[in-house]
């Protein structure tokens, strides 16, 4: 069952990874470097959008079930986040962000907080899988679950800054990519740590 549920996530992330990288090849005139992922999501390509954020809470659901049918010592935490990161994820793209040139809506601000908290989820998900697969002796998974954590949370204050401080705000698409690659690398070898078991 936890072989299962971990080849689930992986597919997951994988549909994910492959959307995500579609949406930056398709003719949208977003910039990567200054444009937010959400963007997408109300663009002509938000279908797209929505197949990456629903294969995401997808492969979080199954990777935090997989924790559990593991037995995992210490996984409460990492099954806690990753489910927070699902229930982000899962609705966002039907809470779309304001456009740059729009007034600010009360839906733009439940996608801000939608996003604020699957990023906070994702970064807290990597040390505490880290902590998990540490107590479980899977070290190398620890290592890299925990080194990705810090990659998320150094990505998401960039992120936040570059939100307020015009002078960032240029490169506040980049460190938002630097989350999704964060998030998306913790998972797939979280997954396969538990493809192992």
């Amino acid at each position: 069952m936890t072989t299962a549920l971990a080849v689930l996530a992986l597919v997951g992330v994988a549909v994910a990874v492959i959307a995500l990288i579609a949406l930056h090849v398709v003719p949208s005139g977003l910039s990567p470097l200054r444009d937010p992922v959400s963007a997408y999501g109300i663009s002509r390509w938000s279908a797209l959008y929505r197949v990456q954020t629903v294969a995401t809470a997808i492969a979080a659901i199954a990777l935090a079930t997989a924790l559990i049918t593991a037995g995992i010592p210490s996984a409460l935490a990492a099954v806690i986040a990753l489910v927070a990161l699902a229930l982000t994820r899962a609705p966002i793209s039907w809470v779309p962000m304001d456009a740059a040139d729009a007034p600010r809506t009360a839906t733009g601000r439940r996608h801000n907080l939608l996003a604020f908290g699957a990023f906070a989820a994702a970064s807290v998900g990597g040390f505490m899988t880290g902590i998990a697969f540490s107590a479980a002796g899977l070290d190398t998974a620890a290592t890299t679950a925990t080194l990705l954590g810090w990659v998320m949370t150094a990505a998401s204050a960039v992120t936040i800054l570059a939100g307020t401080i015009t002078a960032l705000r240029p490169v506040f698409g980049l460190a938002e990519r630097v989350i999704y690659v964060g998030m998306f690398a913790w998972m797939a070898v979280s997954a396969g740590a538990l493809t192992a078991l």
